[in-house]
């Protein structure tokens, strides 16, 4: 388990539905250390991935179908989560510009699904930055 993962998760389901808690940005990461796609959402990341993966839908399962090599690329996904009243899908678009403006997306990133943020909030923008400072900082994402 790694710092500030408990060993027990508590899943709420309400009206019949699972009640995801949480807003989260993740990134994947290939072995060359670019980022290939860029996402936002509402479940736990590790759901988010699984359907990524899994999915037949390739609006569900967008790795699935749009990124050829998955079966044989290495990736890793960088997730972090985002506050309550934060926009998640401007947290993902400015990461989305800021990476694109550093050179770390990959010439096969899938980005169609990234909009300009015409007026991100000022959390938006810190935690865009801290999120792509993060992904600059970690060397296990970085592998060469």
């Amino acid at each position: 388990m790694s710092d500030g993962e408990s060993e027990f998760v508590v899943l709420r389901v309400r009206d019949g539905e699972l009640v995801e808690q949480g807003s989260w940005v993740y990134a994947w990461v290939g072995p060359d250390g670019a980022v290939v796609y860029v996402g936002a959402t509402g479940l736990d990341p590790r759901t988010r991935v699984w359907l990524h993966i899994h999915d037949d839908d390739p609006d569900v399962g967008r790795m699935r179908a749009r990124f050829e090599r998955l079966a044989d690329t290495p990736l890793d996904v960088l997730a972090m989560r985002v506050p309550e009243g934060v926009s998640r899908a401007d947290v993902r678009d400015v990461v989305g510009a800021r990476l694109g403006e550093e050179g770390v997306l990959g010439g096969n990133a899938a980005t169609d699904h990234l909009q300009l943020a015409l007026d991100p909030s000022p959390e938006a923008m810190e935690l865009a930055e801290r999120f792509v400072a993060r992904l600059r900082s970690d060397r296990s994402l970085r592998r060469r």
